[in-house]
């Protein structure tokens, strides 16, 4: 029993070390040919860019900005953990990039404890590293690049109020009583910092006491486990199975917005719940030509991944860049979405 209680904590330490040898050779000398070919170019700096989903639509426009913003600063950036056969957790990256000695690292900025613990490690070890679209600023990492969270909050107030409007209108045309308050379910994310999710609802809120409306609204939010599409399907089938379904719901993320226009059409309420989405992918802008969706909050998304590069670039550069760094946001609705629909898709590698 004592040999078996050795070997195990060696094979898992020659394992890691494997893992991360590895992750070295393939990242820093190979980056996407194949062994026996050489670079079709070679740059003078490396980047990694982590996410916690590298596959959605969202993050692969994030990379083309990027990628587009580093070829004319003589850089690469990688999107690390798509050319892996194993779907690797943030931390697990962040530890394979650390370990590659890449020149900078752009990770989306999960909140969790030991993600810090492992920005602090790389920025210790000569690695600058820029959060993505949410924060972690109690590290050492250089600069932020994401979007105003307060101003996302102002863009679903007005939202909630033309919404509410469309409503009272609708009413007028059947003749029917309008109401005299309307239900909003937020869905937020149970693994975001709550700090930035409070300041999207001060927004909400001001937007709303701006036009003296705040009373006309019930707002309540409802936490939900993004980690995967399961868990928010079940979410929101719960509320739509409540007792009391919402007149309106915003969705913070592009796989809420899935979810929830998907339940939509299922329990047969497409025009009796307002959706306000988030992102532009083409099945949220197909929703919204169809009047699945009401609107969508759009995140310029290939300008977050610029400022990325430029952030980055402008640390290695001086040693000093700007502590933050703001995309800009943009509604589409039923007046707009056909600038969007059969937009260039993300290059793929």
């Amino acid at each position: 029993m004592r040999s078996k209680s050795i070997i195990f904590p060696i094979l898992s330490i020659v394992f890691a070390a494997a893992v991360f040898a590895v992750a070295w050779i393939y990242f820093r000398f190979i980056s996407g040919t194949d062994a026996d070919e050489e670079p079709v170019k070679n740059y003078s700096r490396y980047y990694a860019m982590i996410t916690d989903d590298y596959k959605s639509s969202f993050w692969q426009y994030v990379w083309k900005g990027a990628g587009e913003a580093a070829e004319d600063k003589d850089a690469y950036v990688e999107l690390f953990g798509s050319n892996l056969s194993y779907d690797y957790s943030t931390e697990e990256l962040m530890e394979m990039a650390i370990a590659a000695k890449v020149d900078g690292i752009m990770v989306y900025g999960s909140g969790q404890e030991e993600l810090a613990g492992l920005i602090n490690e790389a920025v210790e070890k000569g690695i600058p590293v820029v959060t993505m679209y949410s924060d972690i600023p109690e590290t050492g990492r250089c600069s932020y690049v994401g979007v105003s969270g307060y101003n996302i909050g102002l863009e679903y107030g007005r939202q909630i109020l033309s919404a509410k409007n469309e409503m009272q209108r609708l009413a007028g045309d059947m003749e029917e009583e309008p109401k005299a308050s309307y239900s909003v379910t937020v869905l937020v994310e149970e693994k975001k910092p709550l700090y930035d999710q409070n300041v999207i609802l001060s927004g909400i809120k001001d937007s709303l006491e701006r036009e003296e409306a705040e009373e006309e609204f019930i707002i309540r939010t409802v936490p939900v486990d993004n980690s995967n599409p399961f868990s928010v399907e079940e979410a929101v089938r719960d509320i739509f199975m409540g007792e009391e379904v919402p007149d309106i719901m915003v969705c913070l993320s592009e796989l809420d917005t899935t979810c929830a226009y998907q339940a939509v059409i299922d329990f047969n309420l497409v025009g009796a719940v307002y959706i306000l989405g988030y992102y532009n992918s083409e099945k949220i802008l197909n929703a919204i030509s169809r009047s699945v969706v009401y609107s969508s909050l759009a995140v310029d998304t290939q300008e977050l991944g610029r400022y990325c590069v430029e952030a980055m670039d402008e640390y290695i550069s001086t040693g000093n860049t700007s502590q933050y760094f703001t995309a800009d946001v943009t509604i589409i609705d039923r007046n707009n979405v056909s600038e969007y629909i059969n937009k260039e898709e993300p290059y793929e590698k």
